[in-house]
């Protein structure tokens, strides 16, 4: 019998569990239908006639604080916030809550001007984003979103007032006013050197002066470049093309005055025939071996150093050449040899064979000029390779060269 009540009394047990947890349910439920919902009534009731006694006491931001945390109603307490002149937590706010001309009124309140322009940003309003940093002061903001809305010209105003020369000068580059774009880079390069840092910018400089027909500005730019860095790309070509024949460093009128002429001068006439042209460089192949007996340095062949008389006598100058006619190894530092001037003779003749550069090294001379055999090309090509172990080795070399292609060609002449 013992075992039997404890057995009945355990399962008892285990049936009135479940039953309690739901009268435990059903008992909160009631509650909070009733009393539990009168309280929380009653709480809230409390909190509006506590914010209503700060409002009604003129404390506006005391108030705004209980409606925003104890009965969350930001609209209300963005309001309350205004009233009481804490601007900072009104335009959050309004901003969070997406009203945005009350956000940015805010903001400009509290002259937080950038953020009252990030809402204009947002609503990709970016004329009045430009206009509200215009009002901060801050310059290149306003500039690139008046570019954004596509008003370049008050753009360009504005990054200039910002001193960013470099962008007012591309806006008014696309806007196709090229001489105020060069006015442009000019004060950006204001009072500045030219050094490895600033070389792009100064030749970009010049070439905007040349391109709007700014010619002696142009050549004085280039040649600030030449004294910086005499191999930076073209410069002495620019130098030369915008000098008049007769007026580079004097130099010519001196060379007429002694009856010499450079060849860049002959090369410039365009008269050239290809047997002429070969016939010529011929000559200064020969007369180059006796030179350097007598003292001649490579490295300086070019044809504002090679001299002709009426006698076409051949003789030399030693200024540094262009980068067009300086050989590969040069700017890596190597020791020159023979090699280098051979370079420099290749592209020489092409020159002298074709009337210019373009196309040098991507071209043969057979695609730019007519009447030149195609032995000839070979001899243009393999002086110009940029491995200079697959050059001439000698000008030995190119003459016994010469001569084969003649015994089994018609050469030129």
């Amino acid at each position: 019998m013992e075992e039997l009540t404890n057995g009945l009394t355990a399962l008892f047990v285990i049936l009135a569990i479940p039953a309690l947890a739901a009268l435990f349910v059903i008992a909160k439920f009631i509650y909070q239908q009733t009393i539990g919902n009168k309280l929380k009534t009653t709480l809230r009731e409390d909190y509006q006639n506590e914010a209503a006694r700060f409002e009604k006491a003129g404390k506006f931001v005391s108030a705004a604080r209980v409606w925003e945390t104890k009965l969350k109603d930001l609209r209300k307490a963005a309001a309350l916030y205004e009233r009481g002149g804490d601007y900072r937590k009104a335009s959050s706010l309004y901003d969070f809550l997406g009203i945005s001309d009350k956000a940015k009124e805010m903001y400009e309140k509290d002259d937080n001007i950038a953020e009252a322009a990030e809402v204009s940003i947002r609503e990709g309003d970016f004329e009045e984003a430009a206009k509200l940093y215009s009002k901060a002061g801050k310059k290149n903001d306003e500039a690139v979103m008046m570019e954004k809305a596509g008003r370049r010209l008050p753009a360009i105003r504005a990054y200039r007032e910002a001193g960013d020369y470099r962008n007012a000068a591309r806006l008014l580059a696309s806007e196709g006013m090229l001489r105020e774009a060069a006015e442009m880079f000019g004060l950006m390069l204001r009072g500045k050197a030219v050094e490895a840092s600033s070389v792009n910018d100064f030749y970009d400089y010049a070439f905007r002066l040349e391109t709007t027909g700014q010619t002696d500005a142009a050549r004085e730019i280039y040649r600030q470049i030449d004294e910086a860095d005499p191999t930076y790309k073209d410069v002495r070509e620019k130098i030369q093309a915008l000098t008049p024949i007769r007026g580079e460093e004097g130099l010519e009128e001196q060379q007429d005055r002694e009856g010499k002429t450079p060849i860049r001068n002959v090369i410039r006439s365009g008269h050239l025939e290809p047997k002429h042209s070969f016939k010529l460089w011929f000559q200064i192949l020969r007369v180059l071996q006796d030179a350097y007996t007598k003292g001649l340095p490579y490295g300086f062949i070019a044809p504002e150093n090679l001299l002709i008389d009426a006698q076409n006598n051949i003789s030399f100058l030693r200024k540094t050449p262009s980068t067009a006619y300086r050989a590969p190894e040069i700017t890596k530092g190597l020791e020159l040899d023979i090699r280098a001037d051979i370079f420099s003779l290749g592209v020489i003749l092409y020159e002298m064979l074709t009337g210019s550069l373009d196309g040098l090294g991507s071209a043969s001379v057979m695609d730019v000029a007519h009447d030149v055999p195609d032995w000839l090309d070979e001899i243009v090509i393999r002086c110009i390779r940029k491995v200079r172990e697959d050059r001439y080795q000698s000008i030995d070399e190119i003459l016994a060269d010469v001569k084969g292609l003649s015994q089994s060609k018609k050469a030129p002449g």
